[in-house]
């Protein structure tokens, strides 16, 4: 089967996508919209955000029904459990330090697991296994662009750190809708055709 033909699994996989697409645009748009955030608020946002894409990336997980021959859904997972382990830090004792510093850690996981998923499902005895795989590779690194870049922002407190990682999140957020959709058209064709 051709890599860019579509498969029954689309049909399964764009409303994952979209959860995360929207969790990434809701957390952009609190970003954007919230001028004077707290240190405790800002904790708690990038901490729900987090949570968020563990949701999202377990459903997605779900969703694909990984095959043997590639990467295991628990490995998939693990960074983005990671990083929502940084959110409960981060939410614990709420400082600007550890909120940057934590969110750069989520962040890089989170970029770095899109990346290797993409490098995996191109790499694999079926190129183009993963109908993202030419998406995780954008989507990781904005995420790890955002991560690396964080504590620099760190001295300008809260409302800096909101806005790096916000800015991230609305282009992964934006990339992901249109994916998302994409999905569905190309599993409605299939349907159509077969």
């Amino acid at each position: 089967m051709p890599a860019d033909s579509p498969s029954p699994d689309r049909a399964h996989l764009w409303l994952p996508v979209l959860g995360r697409a929207l969790a990434a645009l809701a957390f952009g748009a609190v970003t954007v919209f919230w001028g004077q955030p707290t240190t405790a608020g800002a904790a708690w946002v990038v901490a729900g955000y987090l949570w968020l894409l563990l949701a999202a990336q377990a459903w997605l997980l779900r969703a694909e029904r990984p095959a043997p021959n590639r990467a295991s859904a628990l490995t998939a997972l693990i960074p983005y459990a990671l990083a929502a382990c940084c959110g409960i830090a981060i939410v614990t004792v709420p400082s600007v330090g550890l909120l940057a510093a934590g969110g750069a850690a989520a962040l890089i996981l989170v970029g770095v697991s899109d990346i290797a998923r993409a490098v995996l499902a191109r790499r694999g005895p079926v190129s183009g296994v993963s109908p993202l795989a030419r998406d995780l590779p954008i989507t990781g690194v904005v995420s790890l662009g955002a991560g690396i870049l964080l504590p620099f922002f760190a001295g300008l407190g809260p409302h800096a750190i909101l806005g790096v990682a916000g800015g991230g999140a609305i282009i992964t957020g934006v990339l992901l809708a249109i994916a998302a959709l994409t999905l569905r058209h190309d599993s409605t064709a299939a349907a159509r055709v077969a």
